[in-house]
Protein backbone atom coordinates (compact mmCIF):
# COMPACT_ATOMS: atom_id res chain seq x y z
CA UNK A 1 0.00 0.00 0.00
CA UNK A 2 1.30 3.45 -0.94
CA UNK A 3 1.69 5.65 2.11
CA UNK A 4 3.99 8.49 1.03
CA UNK A 5 3.08 12.04 1.97
CA UNK A 6 2.55 13.17 -1.62
CA UNK A 7 0.31 10.16 -2.34
CA UNK A 8 -1.85 10.98 0.68
CA UNK A 9 -1.85 14.66 -0.24
CA UNK A 10 -2.88 14.36 -3.89
CA UNK A 11 -3.47 10.89 -5.31
CA UNK A 12 -5.67 9.72 -2.44
CA UNK A 13 -7.69 12.96 -2.59
CA UNK A 14 -8.34 12.46 -6.31
CA UNK A 15 -9.19 8.77 -5.84
CA UNK A 16 -11.57 9.55 -2.98
CA UNK A 17 -13.66 12.01 -4.99
CA UNK A 18 -12.00 15.43 -4.73
CA UNK A 19 -10.68 15.42 -8.34
CA UNK A 20 -12.82 18.39 -9.40
CA UNK A 21 -12.57 20.31 -6.11
CA UNK A 22 -10.42 23.45 -6.05
CA UNK A 23 -6.93 22.76 -4.66
CA UNK A 24 -5.21 26.08 -5.47
CA UNK A 25 -6.57 29.54 -6.13
CA UNK A 26 -4.28 32.43 -7.03
CA UNK A 27 -4.14 35.50 -9.25
CA UNK A 28 -3.96 33.26 -12.36
CA UNK A 29 -7.12 31.32 -11.50
CA UNK A 30 -7.86 27.96 -9.94
CA UNK A 31 -6.52 24.42 -10.17
CA UNK A 32 -8.49 21.33 -9.22
CA UNK A 33 -6.92 18.46 -7.32
CA UNK A 34 -6.78 16.47 -10.59
CA UNK A 35 -5.05 19.34 -12.41
CA UNK A 36 -2.60 19.79 -9.53
CA UNK A 37 -1.83 16.06 -9.52
CA UNK A 38 -1.29 16.02 -13.28
CA UNK A 39 0.90 19.14 -13.41
CA UNK A 40 3.04 18.20 -10.42
CA UNK A 41 3.53 14.66 -11.79
CA UNK A 42 4.57 16.02 -15.21
CA UNK A 43 6.93 18.61 -13.70
CA UNK A 44 8.41 15.90 -11.44
CA UNK A 45 9.12 13.71 -14.46
CA UNK A 46 10.63 16.70 -16.28
CA UNK A 47 12.87 17.42 -13.29
CA UNK A 48 13.92 13.78 -13.22
CA UNK A 49 14.82 13.95 -16.94
CA UNK A 50 17.10 16.87 -16.03
CA UNK A 51 19.01 14.72 -13.52
CA UNK A 52 17.13 15.47 -10.31
CA UNK A 53 16.78 12.26 -8.33
CA UNK A 54 15.83 11.20 -4.83
CA UNK A 55 17.83 13.21 -2.34
CA UNK A 56 18.87 15.93 -4.82
CA UNK A 57 18.73 19.40 -3.27
CA UNK A 58 16.54 21.83 -5.24
CA UNK A 59 16.36 25.54 -4.41
CA UNK A 60 12.85 27.00 -4.76
CA UNK A 61 13.66 30.67 -5.24
CA UNK A 62 11.06 33.44 -5.43
CA UNK A 63 8.17 31.06 -6.15
CA UNK A 64 4.63 31.97 -5.15
CA UNK A 65 1.09 30.65 -5.48
CA UNK A 66 0.60 27.69 -7.75
CA UNK A 67 4.26 27.71 -8.85
CA UNK A 68 5.41 27.10 -5.28
CA UNK A 69 2.73 24.47 -4.61
CA UNK A 70 3.43 22.55 -7.83
CA UNK A 71 7.20 22.74 -7.28
CA UNK A 72 7.00 21.43 -3.71
CA UNK A 73 4.69 18.58 -4.76
CA UNK A 74 6.85 17.76 -7.81
CA UNK A 75 9.92 17.50 -5.58
CA UNK A 76 7.96 15.26 -3.20
CA UNK A 77 6.96 12.92 -6.07
CA UNK A 78 10.63 12.21 -6.81
CA UNK A 79 11.77 12.66 -3.18
CA UNK A 80 14.03 15.56 -4.11
CA UNK A 81 14.75 17.93 -1.24
CA UNK A 82 13.50 21.54 -1.38
CA UNK A 83 16.45 23.38 0.16
CA UNK A 84 18.17 26.73 0.59
CA UNK A 85 21.22 25.46 -1.31
CA UNK A 86 21.80 23.09 -4.21
CA UNK A 87 22.97 22.75 -7.81
CA UNK A 88 19.43 22.97 -9.17
CA UNK A 89 17.27 26.09 -8.78
CA UNK A 90 13.66 26.77 -9.74
CA UNK A 91 13.39 30.53 -10.03
CA UNK A 92 10.71 33.08 -10.93
CA UNK A 93 7.26 33.18 -12.46
CA UNK A 94 6.85 31.09 -14.47
CA UNK A 95 9.68 29.08 -12.97
CA UNK A 96 12.85 28.36 -14.89
CA UNK A 97 15.08 25.46 -13.87
CA UNK A 98 18.71 26.51 -13.58
CA UNK A 99 20.77 23.32 -13.79
CA UNK A 100 24.58 23.07 -13.74
CA UNK A 101 24.95 23.31 -17.55
CA UNK A 102 21.61 24.63 -18.80
CA UNK A 103 18.36 26.45 -18.14
CA UNK A 104 14.97 24.90 -18.87
CA UNK A 105 11.63 26.69 -18.87
CA UNK A 106 8.59 25.42 -16.97
CA UNK A 107 6.66 24.62 -20.15
CA UNK A 108 9.53 22.47 -21.45
CA UNK A 109 9.72 20.60 -18.11
CA UNK A 110 5.96 20.06 -18.28
CA UNK A 111 6.07 18.76 -21.86
CA UNK A 112 9.06 16.51 -21.12
CA UNK A 113 7.15 14.89 -18.28
CA UNK A 114 3.82 14.39 -20.05
CA UNK A 115 4.86 11.18 -21.77
CA UNK A 116 5.36 9.42 -18.45
CA UNK A 117 4.32 11.51 -15.42
CA UNK A 118 6.05 10.59 -12.16
CA UNK A 119 4.18 8.28 -9.83
CA UNK A 120 4.12 8.84 -6.08
CA UNK A 121 6.71 6.87 -4.14
CA UNK A 122 5.37 3.97 -2.09
CA UNK A 123 7.07 5.29 1.05
CA UNK A 124 9.12 8.32 1.93
CA UNK A 125 12.76 7.95 2.98
CA UNK A 126 13.37 8.16 6.74
CA UNK A 127 12.79 11.71 7.97
CA UNK A 128 11.60 13.01 4.59
CA UNK A 129 7.96 13.57 5.57
CA UNK A 130 8.98 15.40 8.73
CA UNK A 131 11.36 17.60 6.73
CA UNK A 132 8.68 18.48 4.18
CA UNK A 133 6.11 19.22 6.87
CA UNK A 134 8.57 21.45 8.73
CA UNK A 135 9.41 23.40 5.56
CA UNK A 136 6.05 23.43 3.77
CA UNK A 137 3.50 22.24 6.31
CA UNK A 138 1.08 24.98 5.28
CA UNK A 139 0.75 23.44 1.82
CA UNK A 140 0.45 19.84 2.98
CA UNK A 141 -1.92 20.47 5.88
CA UNK A 142 -4.46 22.31 3.71
CA UNK A 143 -4.39 19.71 0.94
CA UNK A 144 -4.42 16.74 3.32
CA UNK A 145 -7.60 18.22 4.83
CA UNK A 146 -9.19 18.54 1.35
CA UNK A 147 -9.04 22.32 1.41
CA UNK A 148 -7.93 24.94 -1.07
CA UNK A 149 -4.71 26.94 -0.89
CA UNK A 150 -5.44 30.58 -1.59
CA UNK A 151 -2.74 33.03 -2.65
CA UNK A 152 -3.37 36.60 -3.78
Amino acid sequence: MTNSLVFRTLDRQVISGLADDIAVSDARGTMSYAQLLHESACIAAGLHHMGIEAGTFVVLDNLHGRDLVVSVLACARITAVPSATGDFRLVGTPPVLHAPDTQVTWDVLDKAGRTEPAVAPVEDPDGYEEMLLAAHGDIFQVLLAGGAITHP
